[in-house]
């Protein structure tokens, strides 16, 4: 027992030497923050999940912003706790655990990360704009394009491609996951490879999705540095196939990942380390 205030002295000072160091080594579990983020654009507040690089702290404004950041959108159904949480398995979480920088996963909720033009009080983009513009503030990451990418699944990989052409040189790296990057659309795809378009979030109008489908703006992600993994057997696979013709056809490149699998989250499972792979040798490349 006589040892125990010299100890506890000792781990004070080491604290203290941290934080003035401002890079306080955090366990895996101290890197998982849960936050509370008002949105004016949709009238309440809405959670955002921040997972900090190994060796770097959360919040710390006297950081160089400096840190590259991901901002990584969920799929429908889910939420941004998903790839941390049953039924995810260990491998997501340390996959996100693994980055060497930040991830930001916003909940998304159904919206689609659209402002919906059948809602007009369902301001989703609005609300990603303000996640972007709150992780500026609260989180020591850089604002250079250089250093920010845009990511998710299935109705997140949607969402990140459709954000990324809204705001234009916001992003160097783009990425998406058995996204539904030809949609919203009719339904006269092959048997099996269409989607019912939610009209209550869309409108039941085809000219108003054609305004919000991607593949007819990829003109607007030239520059960027677009990675999508795909499943062979996914519903979304057309589409896909579709966007990445029109991608071709502007004579855009994009890395593009095949999975076995359908439209179903052990390919997430499976896909989130290429995504953190191809962010990561984005910034690193871009930095140079």
């Amino acid at each position: 027992m006589a040892g125990r205030p010299s100890r506890l002295l000792g781990r004070t000072i080491l604290a203290r030497f941290a934080a003035l160091l401002f890079v306080p080594l955090l366990p895996a579990s101290d890197r998982i923050s849960f936050h509370q983020v008002p949105s004016a654009a949709l009238g309440r507040t809405l959670p955002v999940t921040v997972i900090a690089p190994e060796g770097t702290s959360t919040p710390t404004a006297a950081l160089a912003r400096e840190t590259p950041v991901l901002f990584l959108l969920h799929g429908r159904g889910r939420h941004h706790r998903s790839l941390l949480e049953p039924p995810a398995v260990p491998a997501t979480r340390a996959a996100l655990l693994r980055a060497p920088f930040f991830i930001v996963l916003p909940q998304g909720e159904d919206g689609w990360y659209i402002d919906s033009p059948a809602q007009p009080e369902a301001r989703y983009n609005a609300w990603l704009e303000e996640v972007v513009a709150w992780a500026g503030r609260s989180l020591p990451v850089s604002g250079a394009a250089a250093k920010r990418g845009i990511a998710g699944w299935s109705m997140g990989g949607y969402g990140a491609v459709r954000f990324a052409q809204t705001h234009p040189g916001t992003f160097d790296f783009v990425g998406s996951v058995i996204g539904l990057l030809d949609f919203p659309r009719a339904e006269n795809l092959p048997e099996g490879q269409n989607y019912r378009v939610p009209t209550a979030r869309f409108t039941g109008d085809p000219a108003v999705w054609a305004a919000q489908n991607p593949l007819h703006a990829v003109e607007t992600l030239r520059g960027a540095r677009i990675t999508l993994v795909l499943a062979t057997r996914g519903f979304e696979r057309t589409m896909n196939e579709n966007f990445i013709a029109a991608l071709a056809a502007k004579q855009i490149a994009a890395e593009v990942h095949w999975l076995e699998g359908g439209h179903e989250f052990p390919v997430v499972e499976r896909a989130l380390p290429m995504i953190i792979d191809a962010a990561a040798r984005s910034f690193q490349n871009r930095s140079q």
